[in-house]
């Protein structure tokens, strides 16, 4: 057995005091057993990265406000992504667990526990911010005010850090099994769709382009996960079916 040596062990703990190695840590699927595929995990993300170029470039280009108000004054929209977070992220990972036979629920549900610690981490970063911020008085920051404002700092890089990484992998679903990240990937962004069609998202540009920007991104992440669940069928054997025994 290999001990790791002092410096080692106090490099892994100490890496957690850095809100951007901990959001890491935290959101990384971890099960030793996981299909971790290359090719799919750059598809990914050359995915969000495009997204996020197109929704900017039309906004510097067509000036639409409500574009322009998701990039510079993101509150409204971080509190809407947050909400849908909660609810859909259980109730995919609810709905898959219930569908599977007995024997792997309890397995699932053991795995489960990593992308519910994503969420709750998430939420916990956010509400403390949200509570420091809107409860705590201006005035000298010394003392407990510098710890205070110290805690506060390492919350929001956390949070950022822990969001970024959680949509880069999914919310970590993939430690309850292969096939999970596309299926929680495309209720997301149709649950997203509907709640942006409700609220008008968007409603200040052409409408081809509107159109655009509302049903580019469903339909783009449908279309790749019915490819990321092909490619684990095919190089890997891994199919809805087989996970959930039937």
């Amino acid at each position: 057995m290999v001990v790791p040596s002092r410096g080692g062990f106090l490099r892994t703990w100490l890496g957690w005091l850095l809100p951007p190695v901990a959001a890491r840590r935290l959101c990384r699927p971890s099960r030793p057993d996981r299909v971790d595929d290359p090719a799919t995990r750059v598809v990914q993300r050359m995915r969000a990265f495009a997204g996020f170029v197109v929704v900017l470039g039309v906004a510097l280009v067509y000036q639409v406000a409500d574009a322009v108000e998701a990039v510079t004054a993101p509150w409204v929209q971080l509190v809407q992504n947050c909400v849908v977070l909660v609810l859909v992220v259980p109730v995919t990972l609810a709905v898959f667990v219930k569908a599977a036979r007995p024997g792997l629920r309890r397995i699932y549900l053991r795995r489960a526990r990593g992308p519910l610690c994503v969420l709750l981490s998430l939420l916990v970063s956010l509400v403390a911010v949200l509570a420091v911020a809107f409860t705590q008085p201006g005035g000298d920051v010394t003392g407990s005010g510098l710890w205070l404002v110290l805690a506060m700092a390492w919350l929001v890089f956390f949070g950022l850090g822990a969001l970024a990484n959680s949509v880069a992998n999914v919310f970590r679903t993939a430690d309850v099994h292969e096939v999970v990240p596309p299926l929680v990937s495309v209720a997301l962004v149709w649950v997203n769709l509907v709640v942006d069609l409700v609220t008008g998202k968007y409603g200040d540009a052409p409408e081809k382009v509107a159109a655009f920007l509302l049903w580019g991104g469903p339909l783009t992440v449908t279309c790749l996960a019915l490819w990321e669940l092909r490619r684990l069928r095919v190089h890997h054997g891994l199919t809805l079916r087989r996970a959930l025994g039937r």
